[in-house]
Order: structure tokens, then sequence, then C-alpha cells
């Protein structure tokens, strides 16, 4: 069967007008007059309820919260933080500027685990969502001499999208793998300005991804722990400058940057190194997202038999952090200790 469309799309939006019910043959010309704007105006709302609109996007912040107090481990900082700094980027009047995170970490903490949920969160169609501009630093800026040319169309790529929805967000993974002036193009976008050529960034996000930082961050745990202060009671305030640093000296996207210069960063969120408790977290987590029941303690010896521990015979931070850990349990589950 052939559908047309247009056909389709004219009788939505009579039916949702309620104009079928009371159609007369000798009016058509009145509905095409009359009609014509409250037509437009319910197939917009009918639209956005269907599918996506910039101007519908629900930014459900209480899930953004319930979701980072279930399912974040070890990361009270960046949870508090994060949650903060969404909430008031999208409460009215409109922000001063674009709001920019910088996530920075070992591999595995939650870095990537957090920007997935605030994307989820905020747009209806989630990691599809067409307001939502993904960036890897080795995928698309692989060559360091084509600097100038990648810093130009990233620009002209966020210019074009902020002027078709102010509430877009660009995510930037591995920074650290971004060859150095690149993000550079990002700059004008970040800073205080109404408008720029006529297009208004201040409602847009910024999210950048990196594991530069990560051995300062360690450094400071370590340190801490050694002075016998709990984890819980660092603040970001115990971070910031050093990350700040971190990212302006160490080679990457960020090395000798405008928009750390010009302090255009709003803040930089330190994911801490896991310890073995927030593995176990982890785990357990694993299980209950594969309908599992909660593993036994010889389960945990046998998945942590996989996870190094540093530093040295501390033993005391996780390298890899959750990451491996989903693998780990799907070989585990195939194993003769469930099979057998």
């Amino acid at each position: 069967m052939i559908c047309d469309w247009k056909i389709i799309h004219l009788f939505i939006t009579l039916l949702w007008t309620g104009t079928i019910a009371s159609f007369d043959p000798l009016s058509v010309t009145g509905i095409g007059v009359g009609a014509g704007s409250m037509f437009s105006a319910n197939w917009n709302k009918m639209f956005c309820i269907l599918g996506e609109c910039c101007y519908e996007i629900p930014h459900n912040l209480t899930m953004l919260e319930s979701s980072l107090k279930e399912h974040l481990f070890g990361q009270h900082i960046a949870r508090d933080v994060v949650t903060q700094a969404i909430k008031a980027h999208f409460k009215d009047p409109p922000p001063g500027k674009a709001l920019v995170l910088s996530f920075n970490g070992l591999p595995g903490g939650g870095k990537t685990f957090v920007s997935q949920f605030i994307i989820k969160s905020l747009y209806k169609s989630g990691l599809q969502s067409q307001y939502v501009h993904y960036f890897n630093g080795r995928t698309h800026f692989p060559l360091k001499s084509k600097t100038d040319i990648y810093k130009i169309h990233l620009g002209d790529w966020i210019r074009g999208n902020v002027s078709q929805c102010g509430r877009s967000l660009f995510l930037f993974d591995e920074v650290d793998k971004t060859p150095e002036g690149v993000l550079d193009g990002v700059k004008p976008f970040l800073d205080y300005h109404e408008h720029i050529d006529g297009i208004d960034f201040r409602k847009a996000t910024f999210i950048f991804v990196s594991n530069t930082g990560s051995q300062i961050i360690a450094e400071k745990l370590l340190e801490f722990w050694e002075k016998g202060g709990k984890r819980e009671n660092l603040q970001l305030s115990d971070f910031e400058d050093l990350l700040r640093k971190g990212l302006f000296n160490e080679k990457g996207g960020f090395y000798k940057s405008d928009t750390i210069e010009s302090n255009l960063i709003d803040h930089y969120v330190p994911f801490l190194p896991l310890e073995e408790s927030h593995i176990r977290q982890c785990i357990e987590a694993e299980f209950h997202h594969r309908g599992k029941e909660i593993p036994h303690e010889e389960v945990y010896k046998e998945v942590l038999k996989g996870v190094t521990f540093g530093p040295g015979s501390l033993r005391l931070f996780a390298h890899s952090g959750c990451k491996r850990i989903s693998s780990k349990v799907a070989a585990l589950l195939e194993s003769p200790l469930f099979t057998g």
C-alpha cells in the first residue's frame, strides 16, 4: 500500500484541530484562510509529542539526579557538581554564557557514563537526538597537520547547529588525543556574548571528556588518604586549580589553550580513582543489569582477579576503574561456576 503523506498530514491535522467533525463542503475556502495558522500550530504541537522539537526539550532534571545517585559509584564531587550545574543552566532567565564542563580522570571512573546520563535526561531521543553532537579526538581530528582545517569546520558545525537549536549539546571525547589548537575554534562560542552574527550560544552545553589530569587527581587523593582523610570530605575546590593548570600544561587538546587562559570552562570535574568497594558495586550493578541474582563472595573474588590495583603494594585504586567489569561478568557467566 502506497501512502500519500501529504494527505495523512492534512487528515491528522484536521482531526487534531477538530475540523473534520464540523467540516462544511461549502466552506473550503474559509478553512484554508481561517484555520491555516491553527493547523500549523497544532501540527507542530503533535509533532513535538511524537518526535523531538528544540523548544520542547524535556530536560528531566529529576531523572538526572536519581540516575547519578543510583548508578554512579565513588564520585560524590562529580554527582553534586553536574546536578547543580545542569539545573542552574536550564533555569530562567537565560544563562550569561554556554555551560562548559570538563570531565577529567582515569578510564573507568564514570566520565562517559555521566555524559550519557546528562544527554538521556535532557533530550527525548537521548543519544540519538539531532541536537546532540559527538566528537572523538582520535576519529574526528586524527591529523595534526590539518589543525587549521579542523578548527574552521568545527566552528562552522557549531554555528550551523546552534542556529537551528540554541539548546544544542556538544560532547568532545578523548580531548587528550585531540591536536592542540583545534579546540580554539570553539572558544568564541563559550564566552559572554549575547550573540555572534545573530546567533545566541548562551543556552548551549559543551562537555569535554579527557584522561588528562588523572595523575594529579590520584596524587591528591593519595595524599589526603595518607593524612587520614576520607574521600567523601574532598571537595571540588581541592582539585579545580590543579586540573586547570594540568590541562593547560599537559600535551593534548587544551595545551596552552585560549579557552583555559580566558577562564571559560565553568567546572573542572574530577573523577576520583575507584577503590575495591566501588568495584564491588559495579559488579553487583552488572549482575542486576543482566537480570541475575546478587553474586556471592566467591563471585566477587573471581571478577576482582581481573582488576589491577595500585599504586604499588598499597593496592588502593583500580587502574581501569569499572571499565572492564561488564566483559568480565559476561565471561564469568559462561564459566563452569555458572554453567557447570
